[in-house]
């Protein structure tokens, strides 16, 4: 028997605005629910580093577009730039009853 070989479901980050609330664009469908808890991941040379080391709550407002729990108003500015390194949005949690998308199967990505 194979043991499932599980990982967050990341998605890489096309912008983020300064607003209140701020709200992320993914460069993919997330594929997330609104009450997923997330984190960021992405270095200085993308600035909005007040972001980092934070959990925020989401609601989604698109496929390609969430708000977070946050007033991203006075945050440095977010660049994507042509750096080599992906802005990354990582699901670490859920504020709800059940799991429904924090984790996927690498074993078995089509769910059953």
């Amino acid at each position: 028997m194979t043991t499932p070989l599980w990982q967050p479901n990341y998605t890489a980050i096309s912008s983020i605005t300064n607003g209140n609330p701020g709200v992320v664009t993914t460069a993919t469908d997330h594929g997330y629910y609104s009450g997923l808890i997330v984190q960021f991941f992405f270095g200085p040379r993308f600035g909005m580093q007040q972001l980092i080391g934070n959990t925020y709550t989401i609601v989604v407002l698109t496929p390609t577009a969430f708000s977070i729990n946050a007033n991203t108003i006075g945050f440095d500015p977010f660049v994507l730039g042509t750096a080599l390194q992906v802005p990354q949005v990582v699901p670490v949690g859920e504020v709800a009853s059940t799991l429904k998308n924090v984790e996927k199967n690498l074993l078995n990505p089509t769910p059953t």
